[in-house]
């Protein structure tokens, strides 16, 4: 299990930090900066222009309108999205599929990611698959 803690957030005695648990068979696929992730030193359009690509530019709202409902109208779903595209490099996921067809055990390739503080508060905010993964490109 890899572990990757990064301050994202530093106001006098209180601190907040990004923290990760990824399975190590999802090394491979990490972007060189994920750890960076909602902090103010990421700084990525990636997400975005892959959001935009996968989602708003592929369905119509009027003809995919339960596509819309579901998923895009959605803002934490959106968030999601775009937390996976920040983390996961894209060609490197291309690749990783053409070399892996078939996953037996989705959950042997899981990306957990919190919100620590100095207090010792740990708040999950995802905990997704490779099956979620999948979906999102």
């Amino acid at each position: 299990m890899i572990r990757k803690q990064h301050l994202i957030e530093d106001n006098q005695n209180y601190k907040k930090y990004n923290y990760f648990e990824i399975s190590e068979n999802l090394e491979e696929l990490l972007t060189e900066d994920y750890y960076l992730y909602d902090s103010k030193d990421y700084n990525s359009d990636i997400p975005t222009q892959l959001y935009k690509k996968n989602f708003l530019d592929k369905y119509d709202r009027e003809k995919d309108k339960q596509i819309y409902a579901l998923y895009i109208d959605d803002d934490k779903f959106e968030k999601k999205v775009k937390f996976i595209y920040s983390v996961i490099d894209y060609k490197k996921y291309i690749n990783f599929v053409a070399q892996n067809m078939e996953i037996e055990d989705p959950s042997a390739y899981s990306i957990k990611y919190s919100i620590l503080d100095s207090d010792g508060v740990k708040v999950e905010v995802y905990n997704i698959n490779i099956t979620e993964i999948a979906f999102v490109f």
